[in-house]
């Protein structure tokens, strides 16, 4: 992905870019990810704070489950899962929403359905850990008696 004056880009591993430099300033991370809202006509990404707007370009999710915390019943039955975000929130994953990326990566809905997530190795890795394989060899996660499939979108 390049670099564009004027446009801050958010790359597949998670980190953001403006003029071709990396921002790691905590606050203006935080600052960004709070604001950062869809464009209700155009569906496109920006930054708006103040009066300002900025663009943002994402390579493949504008946020990223760093970790999951799993909720079993006495029988160990999944019961919810949690979705530790980047910006430091918590959300409940919308199983039905869980899917395979074309790049491989474990993605779910998550600020109210307004973006998807990609998850970073470590929540990856936990998160696939949970799946089951049915007869056909395709995976799903099973809340007791229900299950909910996680499709592979094509490449």
């Amino acid at each position: 992905m390049k670099q564009q004056a004027d446009i801050v880009t958010i790359d597949r591993q998670g980190r953001w870019w403006y003029e071709g430099r990396q921002i790691i300033h905590p606050d203006v991370l935080a600052l960004f990810k709070r604001s950062l809202k869809k464009d209700a006509l155009t569906g496109e990404l920006c930054i708006y704070y103040r009066d300002q707007t900025l663009p943002v370009e994402v390579e493949s999710c504008p946020f990223f489950v760093r970790d999951i915390r799993v909720a079993r019943d006495t029988e160990g039955s999944l019961q919810g899962i949690t979705l530790v975000l980047d910006d430091d929130t918590e959300e409940v994953l919308e199983p039905d929403s869980l899917r395979l990326n074309a790049h491989g990566v474990l993605e779910a809905v998550v600020k109210g359905g307004e973006f998807r997530a990609c998850c970073l190795p470590t929540a990856h890795f936990r998160l696939a850990g949970l799946f089951e394989e049915d007869a056909d060899g395709d995976f799903q996660l099973k809340f007791g008696e229900k299950s909910y499939p996680v499709p592979q979108l094509p490449s």
